[in-house]
């Protein structure tokens, strides 16, 4: 019999003490170890109040087998992918679920490269977790506690900073949605001189000030903050610091996808012809970017490991997700909350111009974005009846199931990695479209997950 599968679209994840357990952690740390024999292992976790005790189990894996191991604690998600980067023979797990609920937890298994693991690594993983028994090694690694090592990480963020005294004179607001990206972003911020208002600002696994996904429906004190303090921006990030959302100076949140093309936009001005990556769920406002500045524009799978492996892969300049995520290579081609803070940054102040007007010089698109609860056995069997029902149609299968129209727009389908239920995007050029694809593909969408 197969064994069930553990990672989805980005690591592992499941409700803490049932589905992610100390028993489980203490099998990821041995296959981990088992795939890396001999290297030196960094762990780190975000502020979940589970995640202390996963780390344990994770470390006493990785020990058992005799792999060394340097305990972060707090960090956030890039601040380790840089760390185990940078560390000479070594590799790395994070506790953490993202941006999931508090009652969720999980881990995120990075290669030597500073990179999440690829799809082959991960199955390899998922065959060792599932043994019985294992064996400890006659000499269990030693561990050692690595103090402030975000330093060293934040040092580099800051060489990427281009104008910094103009840095000065900017308010921002930054709602770290009481996730560890509180150690990043408003502590280099500060330092360079801007006026910081932090809200949501104490780490707290429990999520109390907001939902941790940084979200339009989640960010409406951020918003009324940016409005009520006259702040030249509002930057919300998730539970682990790899996503930033922001909000422009008339408190509006902005899409991610369109942030990412205004960075698109700024970085391919100076790198003509460069490569950018990005999931084919972004919005089409990321591709008229690309022709419209010569960029080379690639297509991936939903997912931050796709959207990493591939930059790394051709060597683009940039990679983007609609959801907030921006992978700027000359730093470290993965997802990167504070890096986006610090481009943004960069772009408003080169340019002198608002973050709202920047973006209104962007083509415009209008998108929604749904789910439709469907049991996690059932998803692979919806999109097979999907792509059935709609096979004279559809553009694209490389996620899910995608059907351009026309001109008018297009609509994906496709399963969620780490939820149970599927997802639907749908894009076009006005809002009454948007609604009549819409409303044409959800009967069909609810009629494959029943």
């Amino acid at each position: 019999m197969k064994a069930p599968r553990l990672f989805g679209t980005n690591g592992i994840r499941g409700l803490a003490g049932k589905e992610i357990d100390f028993a489980l952690a203490f099998r990821v740390g041995s296959a981990f170890a088992t795939l890396f024999p001999r290297y030196k292992m960094l762990v780190g976790m975000d502020g979940r109040i589970s995640s202390p005790v996963l780390l344990e189990g994770v470390a006493a894996g990785l020990l058992a087998r005799g792999n060394d191991v340097e305990d972060l604690g707090l960090i956030t998600t890039p601040a380790l992918e840089y760390l185990v980067k940078n560390t000479s023979s070594s590799a790395g797990v994070m506790i953490t679920a993202s941006h999931n609920p508090p009652e969720y937890n999980g881990f995120k298994v990075v290669d030597s490269d500073g990179i999440e693991i690829n799809r082959s690594k991960e199955e390899k993983m998922e065959l060792l977790i599932h043994r019985d028994k294992w064996r400890a090694s006659r000499q269990p690694g030693q561990r050692v506690r690595k103090e402030d090592g975000i330093k060293s990480y934040l040092e580099k963020v800051e060489t990427h900073v281009l104008p910094r005294d103009e840095i000065r004179d900017l308010k921002i607001v930054i709602d770290t949605g009481n996730g560890v990206a509180e150690l990043t972003t408003p502590r280099l911020l500060r330092k360079l001189g801007a006026h910081v208002i932090g809200i949501n600002d104490a780490i707290d696994g429990k999520f109390p000030g907001r939902n941790s996904e940084p979200r339009p429906e989640n960010l409406g004190a951020l918003s009324r903050i940016v409005r009520e303090e006259k702040a030249d921006l509002g930057i919300a990030h998730d539970g682990d610091g790899d996503r930033a959302i922001f909000v422009d100076e008339k408190g509006i949140v902005q899409p991610g996808d369109r942030t990412l093309a205004l960075i698109e936009d700024e970085l391919l001005r100076d790198h003509p012809g460069a490569r950018v990556v990005t999931p084919i769920n972004t919005s089409m406002v990321v591709s008229e970017i690309a022709s419209k500045r010569k960029g080379k524009l690639m297509l991936t799978k939903v997912g931050s490991i796709e959207v990493s492996r591939t930059v790394a892969k051709v060597g683009a300049l940039l990679g983007g997700e609609e959801n907030g995520g921006i992978f700027y290579a000359p730093h470290h081609p993965v997802r990167d909350g504070t890096i986006a803070a610090v481009l943004i940054v960069n772009t408003m102040i080169k340019n002198g111009r608002s973050l709202s007007k920047l973006l209104d010089g962007l083509p415009k698109f209008y998108m929604v974005k749904e789910k439709i609860p469907c049991k996690e056995g059932a998803k692979n069997r919806a999109i097979k009846a999907l792509k059935a029902r709609l096979k004279g149609r559809i553009s694209s299968n490389l996620d899910g199931v995608r059907v351009d129209l026309d001109g008018r727009g297009w609509v994906l389908i496709r399963a969620s990695g780490t939820e149970p239920l599927l997802r639907i995007y749908v894009e076009a050029k006005t809002e009454s479209q948007v609604q009549e694809i819409l409303d044409e593909f959800r009967p069909l969408v609810l009629k494959a997950v029943t």
